[in-house]
Parts: structure tokens; sequence; C-alpha cells
């Protein structure tokens, strides 16, 4: 019996992946399942997350702190943010994994509410505009 849970223990760390000690993301690799980033690129990951976050908070001021969880996954055909919730790498790379936190993070920003009042406020400031060609035509 104890062996069973073991071994299903086991089995769901290695299709999870390897968390962070925040638990605010996850790795895993797409292809290899015993993938692991090593202690000092954890360590190394996990400070890049708080600082991107704190930067992002620093230059686009608001209340809370912005924490977005998602999953890092290694060996992608591509590096990008996909669907908000996951950063596609090909290989491990600090930089680029840098920018997908900064990018998800700008995205916990962008409520709803906020991208209503954004998107009105681009209406208004294009309606208050005028077409010089249209002033001489009037005048």
């Amino acid at each position: 019996m104890l062996r069973t849970i073991v071994t299903a223990m086991f089995l769901v760390t290695t299709c999870v992946g390897q968390s962070s000690s925040s638990g605010f993301f996850l790795v895993r690799h797409i292809k290899k399942s015993e993938f692991s980033l090593t202690p000092a690129q954890m360590r190394e990951a996990e400070k890049l997350y708080i600082s991107t976050c704190a930067v992002v908070r620093r230059e686009f001021p608001g209340s809370g702190e912005l924490r977005p969880r998602f999953t890092v996954l290694v060996g992608a055909d591509r590096d990008e943010v996909h669907r908000q919730t996951e950063i596609w790498l090909r290989q491990w790379n600090p930089g680029l994994f840098a920018q997908g936190v900064a990018v998800l993070a700008f995205d916990q920003l962008l409520t709803s509410d906020l991208v209503r009042n954004l998107a009105k406020r681009g209406i208004q400031q294009s309606n208050a505009m005028v077409d010089v060609s249209d002033l001489k035509e009037n005048h």
C-alpha cells in the first residue's frame, strides 16, 4: 500500500513539473519528464520573478502585489508568452523568462474594467482629432 502511494506521488511529481518555492510558477519540459532546472537556475528564476514583478509594479502603480501564476514550458518550438498562462522557451533562458514574467505581470494589471476604460479614452481621443484637410474644406 505504501509503495503504491509513493509510486503515485512520484508519477504526479514527474508529470506536474518543478514548482517554485513560492508556488507562483511551475517549470517543466514538453518532452522530457525528468527535466528540472538546477537549484542555482531555480533560485535565479525566483529572484527574476520577484524583481521583475516589482519593476512592473513601480512602472505601473496600483494596488496589490503582482504575482502572476503560470507554467514555464521548456523545449517549445518557439519562445513566446502563450495564452496568458504559459511562457514557452526553446531552452532555459533567464532573459526571456524575465520578459515573459513582465508580460504576464502587466497582463495581471489589465483588468477588464481598465481595458474598457482605456478603450473608451482611446475612442474619445480619436473623436476629438480633426484632420487638417477637413478644416480647410469647411473654411
